[in-house]
């Protein structure tokens, strides 16, 4: 599903308590990630963390500062004692988003399916996939069936601030569902 509600009040944080840890889909070059994990944390006025894969899931996981982390490096490669991020945050129900690079013919790799599906399989709390860069091709997102949020242009490009606020918006959104979902689900009679 390809959130498109430009329409935002604010720009505060998703309203979790835990703000999600940006994770690249694969290896992802390290100025895209950077440059938009920077416009992301910019947008919601928070400061920026950056940990390499090889830090304990533990030491970042257990820090509740009000950041937003990202995540340098492949969260599926593993770790030297076992296990990778996604399993970790699945472990911690730590909320994610996938970083996913396009190019300018607004195709992404399939490394977008193969880490949603494996954030999926461990249960690891997927908030969405973000393309960063390239062309946003709607269509094509949705056709590829996931949980797309939007897409991160260049610093540069005109379209810049409205989609990430089309990013905002469509995060708002989500987490608000979960949220009368889970109140629904609260309230509903229980069944013998």
């Amino acid at each position: 599903k390809v959130c498109c509600n430009p329409i935002v009040m604010r720009c505060r944080p998703p309203m979790s308590t835990d703000l999600p840890l940006l994770v690249g889909a694969g290896l992802v070059p390290e100025v895209r990630m950077r440059e938009a994990a920077e416009a992301l944390a910019s947008l919601w006025a928070l400061p920026l963390q950056t940990h390499p894969i090889g830090t304990s899931p533990a030491e970042v996981l257990n820090n509740k500062s009000r950041a937003l982390v990202r995540l340098c490096g492949d969260p599926a490669e593993q770790l030297q004692g076992g296990g990778h991020w996604i399993e970790a945050l699945a472990d911690w129900r730590q909320p994610l988003l996938l970083l996913v690079p396009g190019d300018e013919g607004g195709r992404v790799s399939g490394n977008a399916a193969a880490y949603s599906a494996l954030c999926h399989q461990l249960d690891a709390p997927l908030m969405g996939l973000i393309q960063i860069q390239g062309s946003w091709n709607p269509q094509e997102r949705r056709r590829d069936g996931l949980a797309w949020c939007g897409w991160v242009p260049t610093t540069s490009h005109s379209n810049h601030l409205e989609e990430l606020l089309r990013i905002h918006a469509c995060l708002q959104q989500s987490e608000l569902s979960q949220q009368l979902n889970l109140q629904a689900r609260a309230a509903a009679p229980v069944r013998a």
